[in-house]
């Protein structure tokens, strides 16, 4: 009798039911999604914080090269980006540390087009044999497209403008300023709010700040 009461409280301690392990799968399932995002999210995170890391770090490289020399190499003035010949310049300067080495068709370093955002600098990661046309990513971007972006302030007026070139016909009171493309590789320079005096891209990354911007056009 006591050994068929034990047998009978043994079967009472059944395994978990079809119900209740669909929900764990499926408390796992949400969990793991949550985890997924998370780790996306910090990964976007990482690269815009190195693309405005190589911003600031080509703005300070450039101001420092004009307040050595008190004037603009012929170089830059003749460039909109940072190219080979841009970063040879700044790199002899010991400003910018970078590795260009011109002529070099099988180098594959990471500067072998210039100073590059970092999707341009990840997509040369991944496959070291991209040419300079290459595209990366789904929208078409070609590499070339991913280098750092700027434009000098070449009349010394304190100013870099529309003459200058400067995007959307900003007015900046800046020596230099610098952005990257951001994640979709155009430049942007379009307003959240069409009523502020001050526009900011969507997703490029800037040296500049609303207090800097005189006007645009």
């Amino acid at each position: 009798m006591i050994h068929s009461m034990k047998k009978f409280e043994n079967n009472g301690r059944g395994g978990f039911t079809l119900v209740e392990l669909l929900v764990v799968i499926g408390i796992i399932g949400m969990i793991s999604a949550a985890m997924m995002t998370s780790v996306g999210h910090l990964k976007r995170s990482a690269k815009r914080a190195k693309a405005q890391g190589a911003v600031s770090d080509a703005h300070t490289a450039l101001n420092l090269y004009l307040q050595k020399e008190r004037r603009w190499h012929q170089t830059m003035i003749n460039a909109l980006e940072m190219d080979e010949k841009v970063c040879q310049v700044l790199a002899q300067n010991h400003l910018l540390d970078v590795k260009v080495d011109l002529g070099n068709l099988n180098s594959t370093s990471l500067d072998r087009f210039g100073f590059l955002d970092e999707w341009g600098r990840d997509a040369l990661r991944r496959n070291p044999s991209l040419s300079t046309a290459a595209q990366v990513g789904f929208d078409g971007v070609k590499i070339e497209d991913r280098r750092i972006q700027f434009r000098l302030d070449i009349d010394n007026d304190g100013y870099v403008d529309a003459k200058e070139g400067s995007p959307k016909g900003l007015t900046i009171r800046a020596n230099v300023i610098v952005w990257s493309r951001g994640p979709d590789g155009q430049d942007d320079f379009e307003s959240r709010n069409p009523k502020a005096r001050n526009r900011y891209p969507y997703d490029d990354l800037i040296s500049w700040n609303h207090a800097q911007v005189i006007s645009e056009q």
